[in-house]
């Protein structure tokens, strides 16, 4: 059976959900927790999240879509959103696992090849206290709290994962603007939406005690971070409050991140 769905697009723009799947195979054992770091539960909703998302995003290139990469194993039985060690159980889900990144691969030298750059989104949920939407680019919490002075200093962007970006723009933006500015940045542009997100010009970077997800496995594979790669990635973290529950309050959130990507796309990727 396939367990991991593409729909290719024609924006360089690709939408990835690694925790969103609804499949339990019994015959598939469950993942061991011999690592300490190891996570069972589903981000909840992130699959129904991720398709509207592209279906709204399409509303604003005269439906032309993003790719879509989906994985529908639960995240019990696997996480490609782990190296394989960490990730996989058994031979069904290294197939599993090896289909969703071939998958990935495939979207991205696609996008490669037909508009020489892109940008991948990899949708998460997470239940922190504060409820913010966390983007992470690769950058830690401590990172992020260091001065503007020091934000926009080569040894920070160069470990970014939007670093390809930054190198195309620079002659025109500092790279804090690109992180947390107010009319630059797309947690500027989701917080000026009235949803509370970190980093922007709002919440620069994370307080001490907060809880912050800064990137995971595929960001960190396929961000811009390497040098040699031309795709950024960028990692968004969705509250429980904004995944589970009220419907309508989902669908409004939905309709303002996907005019926030889609206006962060057009300002930077043509």
């Amino acid at each position: 059976m396939d367990y991991s769905e593409y729909i290719p697009g024609h924006l360089p723009l690709i939408i990835s959900v690694p925790h969103g799947g609804r499949i339990f195979p019994p015959e598939i054992p469950d993942r061991k927790k011999n690592h300490p770091s190891v996570v069972k539960s589903n981000d909840l909703n992130t699959q129904a999240i991720g398709r509207e998302l592209a279906d709204k995003i399409k509303l604003y290139f005269k439906g032309m879509r993003p790719y879509l990469v989906i994985n529908h194993l639960g995240r019990s039985k696997i996480d490609v959103n782990r190296p394989i060690k960490e990730g996989v159980e058994g031979k069904d889900t290294l197939v599993a696992w090896n289909d969703y990144h071939n998958f990935m691969q495939t979207a991205i030298k696609d996008v490669e090849i037909n508009f020489g750059h892109g940008l991948l989104i990899d949708i998460h949920g997470h239940s922190h206290p504060e409820h913010f939407v966390e983007i992470g680019y690769v950058l830690s919490a401590e990172t992020l709290s260091f001065p503007t002075s020091q934000i926009n200093k080569p040894e920070i962007y160069s470990g970014s994962s939007i670093r390809a970006l930054y190198t195309r723009k620079s002659s025109n933006i500092r790279f804090s603007d690109l992180l947390y500015g107010k009319t630059t940045s797309l947690g500027g542009r989701l917080q000026s939406h009235g949803y509370e997100t970190v980093p922007s010009h709002i919440h620069q970077h994370p307080l001490n005690d907060e809880k912050y997800f800064h990137g995971g496995y595929c960001v960190r594979k396929y961000g811009s971070q390497h040098g040699e790669h031309v795709i950024d990635a960028i990692q968004i973290e969705l509250p429980r409050t904004l995944r589970v529950g009220n419907k309508e309050k989902r669908s409004n959130f939905i309709l303002a991140l996907s005019e926030s990507i889609a206006w962060f796309l057009k300002e930077y990727y043509g």
